[in-house]
């Protein structure tokens, strides 16, 4: 799921995205309804390895976006 994540965030061309709108491209992409909370720990372990980025917003919440690490890896 990790490697779907990536390419999610990276079709966003740079637009920071919720967990849930993660989710629901990730179910779009694949045809298979991933759980928000297997999503979440997916996004949590990308950020681990500095492949993506969360962004805390005052106005927006929790939002997520793709890094340079993220990008060579898809391209790897």
């Amino acid at each position: 799921m990790e490697r779907t994540i990536l390419t999610v965030l990276e079709d966003l061309n740079g637009h920071l995205a919720t967990s849930l709108a993660v989710q629901g491209h990730v179910g779009s992409s694949t045809g298979k309804q991933e759980t928000l909370g297997d999503v979440e720990a997916a996004l949590r372990s990308l950020e681990r390895k500095g492949q993506v980025t969360g962004i805390d917003h005052e106005d927006f919440g929790h939002r997520w976006a793709i890094t340079d690490q993220g990008k060579l890896r898809l391209r790897g």
